[in-house]
C-alpha cells in the first residue's frame, strides 16, 4: 500500500511536469532563463530566507508553553523539517520535526504533532483568504472558487473542534490530555490567536514579496493581487500528493497562475524552475548548517524519521 502510494505520487508529479513543459521550445525556455537579473534573484531568496526565519518565531510562540523550546531550536526546526520534505516522500518532515523536538526539547510528539496541525490552521486561513481576495479582483475558474469555499468550510470546522476540545479537556489532568492541549493553547486565548493570526499574514506577506522579485528577475512587474493569486494557487495546488519537494506540482501551479495574468509560457516555466531551485537550495543549504550545528547524522535522523513513520504506519493499518 506504501509503495503503491509513493508511485501514485511519482505519476503526479510525471504528469504535472508533462503539461508543464508540453508545447514548449526549450531554446525558448533557455533563453527566458538568461535574461534573468541575478540580483532580483538573489533579493528574492534572501527574503524567502527572511520568510522561514519568521516562521521559527512563530513556531516558538505556537509552543511558548514549551519552555526548553529556543529560537535557535525552534528555527532550526522550521528549516530541518522543509529539508526533510524536499528530500524525504509524503511529507515525512513533518515527522522529523515531531522527532527532534522530542529530541532536543523533550516536547512529546503529540504535543509537536497538534502544534503542527495548529500551524497549518493559521497557514490555510490565511492562504484561503489571498485566494479570495485575488479571486475578486480576477476571473478565475469556478472550481477554484468551490474549492476555496470548502477549505473556509473545513479550517472553520477545524477551529471550532480544537476549541471545543480545549474547553472540555484542557483543564482535565492526564498526562495525554495536557500534552495535546499544550500543542493547541495558542488558540485558546484570543489575544495569543489574534496575534498570531496577524504574524501570519505578516509571514506571508514577507514570502510573497519574494514572488515579485523573481517575477521582476524577468522582467514582469506584478501588483500585489496578481501575487497574492499565483501564491494562493500555488499552495493550493501543493495540497496534491507529490514527489519530494513537490516537483512537477510546483512548476505547474506557478505555471497555471501565470497563465491566467496573461504570462506566456515559454516564460512563466522558466521563472517557476528558478524558483523552485532557488527556494530548494537556499532551504537546505541553511537546514545543513543547522544540523552541523547541533550535530545531527543525516542518516541516523532519516532511520529515525522512518522507525517512527512505521510505527505510526501499523498503529493506523
Amino acid at each position: 500500500m506504501k509503495k503503491l502510494g509513493f508511485l501514485a505520487s511519482l505519476l503526479i508529479s510525471a504528469l504535472a511536469l508533462y503539461f508543464s513543459f508540453s508545447n514548449l521550445n526549450l531554446s525558448e525556455v533557455l533563453s527566458w532563463m538568461r535574461k534573468m537579473n541575478p540580483w532580483d534573484l538573489v533579493a528574492g531568496s534572501l527574503i524567502f530566507i527572511l520568510s522561514f526565519l519568521l516562521r521559527g518565531l512563530r513556531w516558538k510562540l505556537i509552543l511558548k508553553r514549551s519552555e526548553k523550546l529556543s529560537l535557535n531550536l525552534a528555527t532550526a526546526n522550521m528549516f530541518i523539517g522543509q529539508f526533510g520534505n524536499n528530500i524525504l516522500p509524503w511529507r515525512m518532515g513533518d515527522v522529523w520535526r515531531t522527532i527532534m523536538l522530542r529530541k532536543l526539547a523533550r516536547i512529546p510528539l503529540i504535543t509537536g504533532g497538534v502544534g503542527l496541525a495548529v500551524e497549518r490552521l493559521y497557514d490555510g486561513i490565511v492562504i484561503v483568504a489571498m485566494g479570495l481576495v485575488a479571486s475578486s479582483y480576477y476571473a478565475v475558474h469556478s472550481r477554484m472558487l468551490h474549492t476555496l469555499y470548502t477549505l473556509v468550510g473545513i479550517l472553520v470546522g477545524v477551529f471550532i473542534l480544537l476549541l471545543l476540545f480545549l474547553r472540555i479537556f484542557g483543564h482535565r489532568e492526564g498526562r495525554f490530555i495536557q500534552n495535546l492541549a499544550r500543542g493547541a493553547s495558542s488558540l485558546k486565548n484570543p489575544g495569543d490567536f489574534l496575534l498570531l493570526l496577524s504574524f501570519t499574514f505578516f509571514i506571508w506577506s514577507v514570502e510573497s514579496a519574494s514572488f515579485y522579485y523573481f517575477f521582476h528577475s524577468a522582467g514582469f512587474s506584478l501588483k500585489p493581487a496578481q501575487i497574492l493569486l499565483i501564491v494562493a494557487i500555488l499552495n493550493l495546488v501543493l495540497l496534491l500528493p507529490a514527489a519530494p519537494a513537490s516537483l512537477g506540482t510546483f512548476e505547474y501551479a506557478v505555471v497555471f497562475a501565470s497563465r491566467l495574468l496573461s504570462i506566456p509560457k515559454s516564460a512563466a516555466l522558466p521563472i517557476a524552475l528558478v524558483i523552485h531551485f532557488l527556494r530548494f537550495v537556499s532551504i537546505n543549504l541553511v537546514a545543513i548548517l543547522f544540523m552541523l550545528v547541533l550535530g545531527l547524522s543525516l542518516k541516523m535522523e532519516i532511520k529515525e524519521v522512518e522507525k517512527e513513520a512505521e510505527k505510526v504506519e501499523e498503529e493506523v493499518l
